[in-house]
């Protein structure tokens, strides 16, 4: 009986001891002491929505090849030839695409300056760092050579127009019995009636009256 008694009191010792050495409502944020070394916590930043940072990216994307395209083109041209939108229209894809990279790349780029800042100074982390940054300065080369790539394309358009309207004057002028040397490049039967009535009209007052004598 003593020995029971012996044992129960060994084990309500040892349970007043736990109780003593966890405590009962105390944080533990309470008693830990906070290191005037380390640099002070960065508050949590609202989570980006990526979603919009892709829209984003279209519109600009939009914006750059729409003005760029009418600085060498008309709009009727963009708007109503097939091939001109379809291009358009697939510049804007690759450029929205570099576009959004460039700011998803930038915003990873901050996360992770932030951290290093913030006291995780790995040798991976210095590692992970490098590599961003030079892959940021390719999607920065890119593009810059897509948009003169894209600029040099709308050139070339441009240049063919011209050419494509002038040899469809020249074809003109030759079916309606013209010379497309004269340098007088008109279009259509309509002009070139009008242009006859105006030869024939400045020539009428070079014509003297003839009196008639028996």
């Amino acid at each position: 009986m003593s020995k029971n008694r012996s044992i129960s009191e060994e084990a309500e010792s040892i349970r007043r001891d736990l109780d003593e050495l966890i405590g009962a409502d105390t944080e533990i944020t309470s008693v830990i002491e906070r290191d005037p070394m380390l640099p002070a916590k960065r508050t949590q930043e609202p989570r980006i929505s990526f979603g919009e940072l892709k829209e984003s990216a279209t519109k600009r994307a939009k914006k750059t090849i729409t003005a760029l395209m009418k600085f060498y083109l008309d709009s009727d041209i963009i708007e109503k030839d097939e091939y001109i939108a379809a291009k358009k229209k697939m510049d804007e894809m690759t450029m929205a695409s570099l576009v959004y990279q460039l700011q998803a790349g930038e915003r990873a780029l901050t996360i992770l300056l932030e951290s290093i800042e913030d006291g995780e100074v790995a040798p991976r982390m210095f590692e992970v760092l490098a590599t961003l940054q030079k892959s940021m300065l390719d999607i920065i080369k890119s593009q810059t050579m897509y948009l003169m790539a894209t600029e040099e394309s709308a050139k070339r358009i441009a240049r063919d127009i011209v050419i494509y309207k002038k040899r469809d004057d020249i074809r003109e002028i030759t079916e309606a019995g013209g010379d497309p040397n004269s340098g007088n490049i008109q279009r259509g039967t309509k002009e070139l009636m009008r242009m006859i009535r105006e030869g024939i009209g400045s020539h009428e007052n070079e014509i003297e009256d003839v009196e008639i004598t028996d």
